[in-house]
């Protein structure tokens, strides 16, 4: 939840406007629990004062989810290749730095360093990997700037595309509330380029297998809601409907050279059942 500043006044003022149906003991209960931001820095003093055209963000409740959910797929001195669930967030935010896919690793880890080279959103299951050397980092993190690697994501979206297979490509720029969306400013914008393939479909969904040429925030999710069908879940970009009751986007597949012994690596993750059920025939 977002909410961009009109006046001065204190934050528990600001919080009262843009929440009218909580009481002051709830907003005062979302700065204790860290669940209030002001432009990025969490707040919990409701005096502090907040000045017009600053924005401020409420987390929804925490989403805990066991550590045990986390299943690794592979492991060596250099790399760890880890399925995520949906619901966990990769790395820490201004909001959560503990239940995190990172926070686990480095706990189970340590004292070995784990550092992050990509990240999928909170919402998104599949496939990640993390270093565990610093000379494998270097080179992931060259390898995904150059788009060096074979990525390829599921997702099941709201009604039945014209086209079997295809390219969307357009600008995309984030606005002041976080949200991506495309523009024709490509002064403003950065190209966005995903390669689209009907795989399946049942009722009224779509399985698409998409391939990104580029790695932009939210791209997937954006270009589905601009072809005219939104991700089922995906309520930030325009989906109607919520039958799997999660965000219906999973990274299945990761493959690359490893870093280190150049060898060639694949790792692959199963459509999670409650996508699958969505464009199965007698589903």
């Amino acid at each position: 939840m977002k909410y961009i500043i009109k006046k001065e006044q204190t934050l528990l003022e600001a919080l009262t406007e843009f929440a009218s149906c909580s009481s002051k003991n709830t907003l005062r209960d979302w700065l204790k629990k860290d669940r209030v931001a002001v432009d990025g820095k969490l707040q919990k003093v409701g005096s502090t004062i907040v000045l017009p055209d600053q924005l401020i963000t409420v987390q929804d409740k925490a989403k805990i989810t066991k550590s045990g959910e986390i299943r690794v797929v592979y492991q060596d001195q250099h790399i760890i290749a880890i399925e995520k669930p949906s619901g966990l967030l990769s790395v820490a935010t201004v909001f959560d730095a503990s239940h995190t896919a990172h926070c686990f690793l480095k706990k189970s880890l340590k004292p070995k360093k784990v550092q992050v080279v990509h990240r999928l959103d909170q919402d998104t299951s599949g496939v990640m990997i993390f270093a565990l050397s610093d000379d494998a980092y270097v080179v992931l993190k060259k390898m995904f700037e150059k788009h060096e690697l074979e990525r390829a994501y599921t997702a099941i979206v709201e009604g039945k595309l014209d086209e079997s297979a295809g390219t969307w490509e357009s600008y995309l720029v984030e606005d002041v509330n976080y949200v991506v969306r495309e523009t024709n400013d490509l002064t403003l914008g950065r190209i966005a380029i995903t390669h689209f393939r009907a795989t399946s479909s049942a009722r009224n969904y779509t399985a698409l297998e998409l391939k990104l040429e580029t790695g932009r925030k939210n791209q997937i999710r954006v270009h589905c809601q601009s072809a005219g069908h939104p991700i089922v879940g995906d309520k930030k970009y325009g989906s109607t409907s919520n039958p799997a009751k999660r965000l219906c986007l999973h990274a299945h597949l990761l493959a690359f050279e490893h870093p280190i012994t150049k060898k060639p690596m694949r790792f692959e993750s199963p459509l999670p059942l409650e996508m699958k059920n969505l464009v199965t025939k007698h589903a």
